[in-house]
């Protein structure tokens, strides 16, 4: 997790979910990611709660005789898991306020690239 977004500094991050929704939705996202590449194996984790500063969010793995496919999967699968899947994210800022996070245009415009 970044400590600052421009000028705004940054200090905690809380994702939240709903397990069932998240968990079905993170399965659709790898099959979808298997039925274009040639992978042996993958795994998605991301994680929920409060964060801090320099903790880790999401980790994507993925195996495949041809580099290529996971190369490309790995991106396919980062890019969906930041416009599809279903978390939600509320920023607190150093000063104490916080705020939910909204989508994106930089997200958005990456995950258009596998449509």
């Amino acid at each position: 997790m970044r400590g600052n977004d421009g000028d705004r500094q940054i200090a905690a991050l809380t994702l939240e979910h709903y397990p069932d929704m998240t968990e079905a939705e993170l399965a659709r996202i790898e099959a979808d990611a298997q039925s274009r590449w040639s992978l042996q194996a993958s795994l998605l984790v991301h994680r929920v709660g409060e964060l801090k500063v320099g903790d880790n969010i999401v980790l994507v793995v993925t195996a495949s005789a041809h580099r290529q496919d996971a190369f490309e999967a790995a991106g396919f699968l980062m890019d969906y898991l930041k416009t599809r899947a279903p978390f939600w994210k509320k920023e607190t800022m150093a000063s104490g306020e916080s705020a939910w996070v909204e989508a994106r245009t930089e997200d958005e415009t990456a995950a258009k690239r596998w449509r």
